[in-house]
């Protein structure tokens, strides 16, 4: 890999959390949303938008409170003129997305859109999100806990007293607790107190995807339907009939059709892929009458974006005090971050056999030659990258042939890179 240095610190380049972005004017998007049921909107209820590019990162969001208005609702918001990306709707009430519509594509220029319908939404275990700073949480709630996904982790919280709003705390561990209070919350991950969080649009609902191997195995859930494939078997396709969480934080999804039915469960444990080694989210085990399936499920992306990487070690030499380098992904293959002095920005291919980096660019600062050397020496070892995993401490550990050569722990400080 070549590090090519394309601009200097006179050059007019903003530099943002998801890479460069060159200033331009804003411009001001509308359109309003509507639902087909019959039913009225709830006083406190809150219009949420979210417009995010191409790579996923978000760009412009609005808060409306619709104040007793009922549908259609108008919304407008702020982002930057002539680029594309995507726009999702929801209306929230008492802190929960009741309805939430599919994304809609926003084209270069465009300031005015049909009206959007939004369908109920449907969750498959987690019933909201909230954003503290860059950090997105998933929130669900079973047999009277909170559980709470933090991308890393998946946390169950009892609830504690509070003078307003609702407190949950992890009973092994009080210094993690979540505290909502209408359409915000608190959060504490053993004892890091992240930014204030605001609800936000539930995850993105792409397609369930999960698979194993001796029996080769995969399964697809999508659109309420599960179809399962077996290598020489018929596939079978059933609708979902149900999707929650159960007491102990894991997902539960029910399809069934007549006599026949299958339960998927979905565990939050790290699951290696047993012929290529790439780690997945979950561990997901199908059971269909004495038949039962194991494997691994979930998008691997999902281990790596969502955070901020901060580096602890370079090819087994530690990193110095003060000079921090951090990294994070985006969903569409890109990488960003800081080298010790520089800000970079690439490429990243992520495939069923590993992880690689592209060219990266960075700025071109001049820092004493020790960070320069440290920030020399991460640049190299990212161009040797080639697979990744996440150990026990939830440490994440990046591979060259010859062995780990870069070991990133997630900030809880909600900071960017």
């Amino acid at each position: 890999m070549r590090l090519i240095h394309r601009f200097s610190l006179a050059a007019a380049v903003l530099l943002c959390s998801s890479g460069w972005a060159v200033a331009q004017a804003d411009r001001v998007l509308s359109g309003s949303v509507t639902y087909r049921d019959r039913m009225a909107l709830a006083p406190d209820a809150i219009l949420l938008i979210e417009v995010a590019d191409p790579g996923g990162a978000l760009l412009a969001e609005a808060r409306i409170p619709t104040e007793g208005r009922q549908v259609p609702i108008p919304f407008a918001v702020t982002l930057p003129d002539g680029g594309e990306g995507t726009l999702r709707a929801g209306l929230a009430v008492g802190g929960q997305v009741i309805w939430l519509g599919d994304p809609v594509p926003v084209t270069a220029g465009a300031q005015e859109m049909d009206e959007l319908v939004l369908p109920r939404f449907e969750p498959m275990g987690f019933a909201t999100a909230v954003r503290c700073g860059d950090s997105t949480i998933q929130l669900g709630f079973a047999d009277g806990a909170a559980v709470m996904d933090t991308g890393t982790a998946r946390l169950m919280l009892q609830p504690a007293p509070a003078a307003s709003g609702a407190r949950y705390e992890m009973v092994d561990d009080p210094a993690t607790w979540l505290w909502t209070r209408g359409d915000s919350a608190l959060v504490s991950i053993g004892g890091a107190e992240l930014p204030e969080c605001r609800i936000a649009l539930p995850l993105d609902p792409t397609p369930y995807d999960a698979g194993g191997n001796e029996p080769f195995w995969s399964l697809l859930i999508d659109a309420g339907q599960m179809r399962l494939s077996r290598l020489g078997m018929e596939d079978l396709v059933l609708p979902v009939t149900e999707a929650a969480l159960t007491g102990e934080g894991d997902i539960r999804v029910t399809a069934a059709e007549g006599a026949l039915g299958a339960n998927v469960l979905r565990r939050a444990a790290l699951c290696r892929d047993t012929m290529s080694g790439l780690p997945h989210p979950e561990t997901v085990e199908i059971s269909m009458g004495d038949d039962t399936l194991s494997g691994c499920g979930g998008d691997p992306w999902a281990l790596l974006t969502g955070r901020t990487w901060v580096v602890e070690d370079i090819g087994g030499a530690g990193v110095i005090d003060g000079a921090r380098a951090a990294f994070g992904f985006e969903a569409a293959g890109r990488v960003y971050g800081a080298g010790s002095c520089n800000r970079f920005h690439g490429a990243v291919e992520l495939t069923g056999e590993g992880l690689r980096f592209g060219p990266l660019a960075s700025t071109m600062m001049a820092c004493p030659d020790a960070i320069m050397d440290q920030e020399r020496r991460m640049f190299d070892a990212m161009a040797e990258v080639y697979a990744f995993d996440i150990d026990d401490s939830g440490a994440l550990i990046l591979f060259g042939p010859s062995g780990p050569v870069i070991t990133a722990r997630a900030a809880t400080d909600g900071s960017q890179p």
